[in-house]
């Protein structure tokens, strides 16, 4: 639970933003002409909002974790693109680099950057896909010298057209080996180039676009040199602990922001509408639809404050499978949330605000906030391989090699719970013996994965299984997290939680089924041949727009040479 001395500071800080916000921002007018208003950006910079956890004495607020992602969800329930830039500030910029800096002439560099309120931006992803383990820019070390040449080119760059500084990976050949290293480069050096801002379905205005680096020189005192990590990684140690957290406030943030919207939204328009002299919020399944939202939002809500609040009171957990496992859960329960008040709502969700307004019709932007939500599914890391890389590099890491307690997971009955002191209703307390249940189950089922592969590789080769595993872990993080909110609310005196965990809990369980019956399927049908014949352009040309089969790759490089 949030200390409540933080939660009146976030409170005062929040109340600020939302005032500047409501002043400054229209949102749909940022939307159609895909830019913010004009000053904006420097006014959040020199109110310390890109930095709102650095010190003081640099111009920043000193903010706990959870108030930062406070500020942001708040800044997307106005505009989802000024949420973006006070998220990618806060989570991969300046500010955010200045905890695992060292002293030096790097954080003396970034240093400056925070005090003016200026903006910077973290260069990752590559033309060539951003899920490659290593990466195709490089910076060599030049003869004699400390200093780089850093060559290459970075797209989807939050802050790119707008910023003085740029964090940069890139691979180094040295001592016989290539590691990947991070960069900080002032983009007005010599050799970068800036190019066009990438336009998107959604979050139209968010400075976002692509970096071109022909041998930059880089002082070596601007590389952040980390602990050898003894293999190339998609990224640095640091940048990967602050993209952990990051995806809170990068995807959480704005993910909770619109859920609670979507809910405010479904609220009004079943209390105004009336179907057959009934009004719409007596109908069944949209008292169903009503109720599995509001307990979605509170999940969400739960599982970010787990996800941080421990690391703002010390309490020494390892949260990075929980802080990866939200992103996916956060993202994909608005979007489900999103989803229900656009049907609900009907062609007054499908309908732009701006035509809603122009016959009367109150301008809910439903329409802007699905196409802006649509993104959270993929920055960041795409869903499916979010959960594929869970699976892989988090999951299986517990079962290879074989646990010591290998045997106790095989022994059948469950094990002891202690729910002393637990203050839930019978259907929730059902619901932690269900999950506790479950959650010995599913160390059984890696165990015997992981023994009959004892060829790793193999298993990690199994992408689906890999993916459907981190589904289950992601439920059962879920409902244990809303248990244990609703419990220590009923403790405090409030039982308000207690049928949204329930609601929250009956249909995880239910997912919980439907994941477990996948995975334990009979053996999958033949899709190498089905995906061999489509990708060589020899079937299946009843499905192509003019119903015939498409020239082979081969036969199309032939053609395109002549």
């Amino acid at each position: 639970m949030q200390d409540p001395a933080d939660v009146r500071t976030g409170d005062r800080m929040t109340g600020e933003l939302d005032a500047l916000l409501r002043d400054r921002v229209d949102a749909d007018d940022v939307d159609a002409r895909a830019a913010l208003p004009d000053g904006l950006l420097d006014e959040l910079g020199a109110r310390g909002y890109f930095a709102l956890q650095a010190d003081t004495a640099l111009g920043g607020h000193a903010l706990s974790h959870y108030n930062t992602f406070r500020m942001v969800s708040a800044a997307a329930a106005h505009c989802t693109p000024v949420a973006l830039s006070l998220a990618i500030e806060n989570a991969l910029g300046a500010g955010a680099f200045l905890s695992v800096v060292p002293d030096g002439p790097l954080r003396e560099l970034l240093g400056d950057v925070v005090r003016r309120g200026a903006r910077s931006a973290s260069a990752d992803s590559e033309p060539q896909g951003a899920a490659n383990q290593h990466r195709f820019t490089t910076a060599t070390r030049i003869e004699g010298t400390d200093d780089y040449l850093l060559n290459g080119r970075k797209v989807f760059v939050g802050h790119a057209p707008v910023a003085e500084v740029v964090s940069v990976s890139a691979t180094v050949h040295e001592d016989g080996a290539d590691r990947v290293r991070m960069f900080f480069v002032r983009t007005d050096s010599p050799g970068v180039t800036s190019g066009d801002w990438h336009t998107y379905m959604g979050i139209k205005g968010f400075p976002n676009g692509w970096l071109e680096f022909r041998d930059v020189r880089v002082t070596g005192g601007h590389m952040l040199v980390e602990r050898d990590a003894g293999h190339v990684v998609r990224t640095t140690p640091a940048t990967a602990r602050l993209v952990g957290r990051g995806r809170m406030h990068l995807i959480a943030a704005p993910a909770l922001a619109v859920a609670r919207l979507s809910v405010g939204w479904m609220r009004d328009f079943a209390s105004r509408r009336v179907i057959d002299g009934r009004p719409l919020s007596e109908y069944d399944e949209v008292r169903r639809r009503l109720a599995d939202s509001l307990a979605e939002t509170f999940a969400i809500e739960t599982m970010a404050q787990w996800c941080l609040l421990p690391d703002d009171q010390d309490r020494n957990l390892n949260l990075r499978f929980e802080q990866n496992a939200v992103k996916n859960a956060a993202s994909l329960l608005a979007w489900d949330i999103a989803e229900r008040a656009m049907s609900l709502l009907a062609a007054e969700g499908y309908e732009t605000a701006a035509s809603k307004r122009l016959r009367g019709a109150p301008p809910v932007p439903v329409e802007r906030y699905l196409r802006d939500l649509r993104n959270l599914r993929i920055s960041g890391g795409v869903d499916f391989q979010i959960d594929n890389w869970i699976g892989r590099l988090s999951i299986l890491s517990y079962y290879y090699p074989e646990p010591e307690h290998a045997e106790e997971l095989l022994r059948d009955g469950a094990g002891p719970l202690d729910t002393t002191g637990t203050a839930l209703t019978a259907r929730n307390l059902d619901h932690l013996h269900w999950a506790a249940d479950r959650t010995r189950d599913f160390g059984h089922t890696c165990l015997e994965l992981a023994r009959r592969h004892p060829d790793r590789k193999e298993l990690d080769a199994q992408e689906r299984t890999l993916i459907l595993l981190a589904g289950i872990a992601r439920e059962l993080l879920g409902m244990s997290l809303t248990l244990a909110r609703a419990s220590t609310l009923s403790a405090s005196g409030d039982d308000s939680a207690q049928p949204l965990a329930d609601i929250f809990c009956t249909a995880a369980r239910q997912r919980i089924d439907d994941l477990h019956r996948r995975l334990q399927s009979p053996p999958a049908p033949d899709i190498t041949a089905v995906t061999t014949a489509w990708m060589s352009g020899a079937g299946f040309g009843f499905l192509t727009p003019d119903g015939t089969p498409r020239p082979s790759h081969a036969d199309r490089t032939e053609e395109s040479t002549v």
